[in-house]
């Protein structure tokens, strides 16, 4: 019994740490997106480091107080968060309010990555604004979606966005998109001699979208699958011996002929979706299936019930 009790802490000790190791991976990469591709060019995408270039322009001095002005503001969007969200939260978004300022400084007071985002800046013609724009969004996006895998959240503006989503009836997706939008369109006005980086800012937020899209979204989505077959029963076993995955039997009325058939409906991730089509092509061609995909599933076997806020 005490060797069972180790090893399940050990397992929970395990898993903690790699969450804790996707939310310092993907600040890092973030970071990375956002000091050696947007900020030389001024490209402003949303988020902290948006706010913080278009503040760094009127100061004036290249992009020496970026880090600064992003590391500021995530402390103390940290203490609004714990003040008017809760503990729960605020702590979830503490390892990458510290990490993500600290890989940001790193990246843009370290030489060698200074050199490199010079280099990808090039003369500044609209193809490298084009190209530093688009992979500018690829790392931010895909450092975001980690942070999310991981279980955490980027902390800076998604605590204002938490905050607005408590006090209306509007989606996290929806207040992001215009949060975003608005730090975007802020750039827009008022960097006017830099309306073509500005306005590239739109393409490196939609390159991040998709990469949150793949990374994140795919990785949480599952699939339900509903299996008419009279051969319901091998399926249910393959299902629950080979695939490790439980099945739930339904009883229903044909239309038709109003006999009585068994639906067979079992929920996987995408990864064991060739799998389990395969079994039914070969166990019973003529079985009437149907394949849903669902954004998440809670629950044993897949993402555990708490009660955290859920992210976009």
């Amino acid at each position: 019994m005490g060797n069972l009790k180790e090893k399940v802490m050990s397992r929970d000790f395990g898993i903690k740490a790699f969450r804790v190791f996707l939310v310092i991976l993907g600040s890092a990469i973030l970071a990375f997106g956002a000091g050696v591709f947007l900020t030389k060019l001024e490209i402003v995408s949303g988020g902290l480091s948006g706010i913080a270039i278009i503040i760094q322009h009127f100061i004036g001095g290249g992009d020496q107080y970026i880090d600064i002005i992003v590391g500021g503001a995530s402390v103390l969007l940290f203490f609004v968060g714990l003040f008017f969200i809760g503990k729960e939260f605020a702590f979830k978004t503490l390892v990458s309010s510290i990490a993500y300022p600290a890989f940001l400084a790193l990246f843009l007071r370290i030489p060698v990555f200074q050199q490199i985002a010079t280099v990808v800046a090039g003369d500044g013609s609209i193809g490298y604004i084009i190209l530093c724009g688009v992979f500018g969004g690829v790392f931010v996006g895909s450092g975001v979606a980690l942070t999310f895998l991981g279980g955490g959240s980027t902390g800076g503006v998604d605590i204002i966005i938490v905050m607005i989503a408590e006090k209306t009836r509007a989606k996290e997706s929806v207040i992001s998109f215009a949060v975003d939008a608005s730090i975007i369109l802020l750039s827009i006005i008022l960097i006017r001699e830099n309306f073509v980086n500005s306005l590239c800012g739109v393409i490196s937020a939609f390159a991040a979208s998709l990469m949150i899209e793949y990374i994140y979204v795919n990785q949480t989505a599952s699939i339900q699958a509903d299996v008419i077959s009279d051969k319901w029963e091998e399926i249910s076993r393959f299902a629950q011996d080979e695939m490790g995955r439980g099945a739930t039997i339904i009883k229903a009325q044909g239309g038709y002929k109003n006999e009585d058939r068994i639906i067979l409906r079992v929920v996987f991730d995408r990864r064991q979706f060739d799998q389990f089509k395969k079994f039914i092509a070969k166990t019973d061609p003529k079985a009437f299936t149907t394949f849903t995909q669902t954004n998440a599933v809670y629950g044993e076997g897949f993402i555990p019930n708490t009660n955290k806020k859920s992210k976009k």
